[in-house]
């Protein structure tokens, strides 16, 4: 979002600055409905923040704005970096700016990302962002609510990253809490939302709406739970689904399914051997994963091949096989054990 340098017009009783007011108060709104609101300026990065924290008529502070990149590079170049920064595609940006020039670079170079006209007049600011029907969304979970909170805190993260010398004290440091939970009402929303959304850690990729999940879950050889993910830092919310069928001695992972934004803190290798320990507590030896390949679930396939030597690639099932125990990582706290609920 451009600002501009009308820093006289962001508030106050001029019929200008009322609109750019207005338009902040509908920036706000969209953020408090899960949103993610960004900036992108050409500007000195120093002196646009010090306007957003001091300027009497802010209206957005800084912990509304899920990242930035304020400087002369190009808009176009600073929107990638920001996408890469927010692990998001650029299908899933809206680019707003006042300048016709800025808006034509980024359609050139950025065609996934929608880029609205915008109306030259200040005073129709805010009902152009209004109209915008590309904002609307049927349900709003308590994850997507938290959203902006959420990349936040993951900054923090990595900072925290680059202060110390190995993965594993960095994993220590955050002290990560898992806690699994069978699929219930209150969790089921969020839960299809995660299943039919994800793509990249993500085992089957099948699809189901709400009530086709829950009557799946239902049923007596199945076993479906949540996990929910938080550390220091903050809660990351409902994040990953792991699910079992339990058919004539064997277990099959049907589902294996991890937002993007906890990859990498041992979260998987947790939800994979929770899964095997709950087989084991039933006294079933053998459990396997189907992975179907898509587009884009590679990153789901090279987790279970190099997870641990234990898991054995069969064309494109992997499986488990005896009573040894399967590794639990280290720092991760799992608060209920989903194979003590069988």
């Amino acid at each position: 979002m451009r600002k501009g340098g009308k820093t006289s017009y962001w508030g106050g009783h001029h019929h200008r600055g009322e609109a750019h007011a207005d338009l902040q108060h509908a920036l706000k709104s969209l953020r408090n409905r899960g949103i993610l609101l960004a900036i992108v300026s050409k500007n000195e990065e120093q002196v646009a923040l010090e306007a957003i924290r001091k300027h009497p008529e802010m209206v957005l502070q800084l912990e509304d704005f899920a990242a930035w990149r304020i400087n002369w590079r190009d808009k176009a170049q600073n929107i990638i970096d920001l996408l890469t920064e927010l692990n998001l595609g650029p299908q899933s940006a809206v680019f707003i700016d006042d300048n016709p020039a800025e808006r034509a670079r980024v359609k050139e170079s950025l065609p996934e990302v929608l880029v609205p006209d915008w109306p030259q007049d200040p005073l129709l600011y805010p009902t152009a962002l209004l109209s915008l029907r590309c904002f609307e969304m049927p349900s709003l979970s308590r994850e997507d609510l938290a959203r902006t909170t959420m990349y936040l805190s993951e900054n923090k993260r990595r900072d925290l990253r680059k202060t110390v010398s190995s993965l594993e004290q960095w994993l220590a440091r955050l002290a990560t809490r898992i806690q699994v939970e069978e699929l219930h009402p209150a969790n089921l929303p969020r839960a299809a939302q995660l299943l039919n959304k994800t793509n990249q850690m993500n085992l089957s990729t099948r699809r189901m709406s709400e009530s086709e999940l829950m009557a799946w879950s239902k049923q007596k050889h199945h076993r479906l739970w949540t996990l929910r993910v938080a550390d220091k830092f903050g809660d990351a919310g409902l994040t990953g689904i792991v699910s079992l069928e339990i058919q004539e001695g064997q277990a099959q992972i049907v589902d294996f399914v991890l937002s993007c934004r906890v990859l990498g803190r041992h979260v998987e290798e947790t939800m994979l051997a929770a899964a095997v320990q709950h087989a084991q507590a039933m006294g079933i030896q053998n459990v396997y994963a189907r992975f179907v390949a898509t587009a884009k679930n590679k990153p789901c396939l090279e987790f279970f091949k190099n997870v641990t030597p234990s898991l054995q690639q069969q064309g494109d099932c992997f499986a488990w096989h005896g009573n040894q125990s399967f590794p639990m990582p280290e720092h991760i706290e799992l608060v209920s054990s989903i194979a003590s609920n069988i």
